[in-house]
């Protein structure tokens, strides 16, 4: 793969991080609307960090590719970037639970 394709790769990957990280903070935000007790301001607070571990879960594997990293570890990279973000948002969930 030559260099130009991998930051063009690397770059929409972030762009994709980007992406998912405002969805995650706003539509977690989102959620509480119905719910019939405010939520502690901690339980929010996770939420900012879930989205932060969200972007860290598309920069890494993006600098890894641009690096020029083997194959491998990036792909590894990537579905524990995807595992770490979606146990972090139900866990947001879980938290949720007892306010909604």
């Amino acid at each position: 793969m030559s260099k130009p394709v991998r930051w063009i790769l690397g770059a929409l990957l972030i762009l994709a991080g980007l992406a998912v990280a405002a969805f995650t903070i706003f539509g977690g935000g989102f959620s509480t609307v119905a719910c019939h007790d405010t939520p502690p301001d901690w339980v929010y607070y996770y939420l900012i960090f879930v989205g932060v571990i969200n972007l860290a879960a598309a920069i890494v594997p993006a600098v890894m590719l641009i690096r020029e990293a083997k194959g491998v570890r990036i792909v590894i990279a990537l579905v524990l970037g995807i595992v770490f973000s979606c146990a972090g948002f139900i866990f947001y969930y879980v938290l949720l639970g007892p306010y909604c």
